[in-house]
């Protein structure tokens, strides 16, 4: 059986800056700067068959009453998918950051960042 790729997965993010988007060239070198970089460039083939077999074994794993993996089988192989694994793949070197970001915590730096007022919505804008 020949692999199939799945689309519209198999797409990659462009972070570059480039003149047709200077709009957003603060925010391209944030994400080129941050430990996203390696997710948003990550050229991983998504198979169709794969796809389907993963989620037709997909299980939830729960710990202290909240989900703690994503485990299924593939091709007969056990796949366990967790935060650490997820960290590791991608190289953000994460484990010992934070797993919350209360609003109170980032507002000031929003703020010094060109955002306006309270956040009192979960939707920001910039003005």
């Amino acid at each position: 059986m020949a692999l199939i790729i799945k689309h519209p997965y198999n797409y990659l993010c462009n972070v570059e800056n480039t003149s047709k988007k200077k709009d957003f060239h603060s925010i391209i070198d944030t994400l080129s700067s941050s430990k996203y970089k390696n997710l948003l460039n990550c050229n991983a083939p998504i198979y169709q068959d794969t796809l389907r077999d993963l989620w037709n074994h997909a299980k939830l794993e729960i710990q202290d009453k909240k989900p703690w993996a994503f485990s299924s089988e593939v091709d007969g192989i056990l796949v366990s998918i967790t935060p650490q694994t997820i960290s590791e793949a991608f190289q953000m070197n994460d484990q010992a950051g934070k797993t919350s970001f209360p609003k109170d915590e980032y507002q000031t730096d929003l703020i010094e960042r060109g955002y306006e007022g309270k956040l009192t919505k979960a939707t920001m804008q910039k003005g």
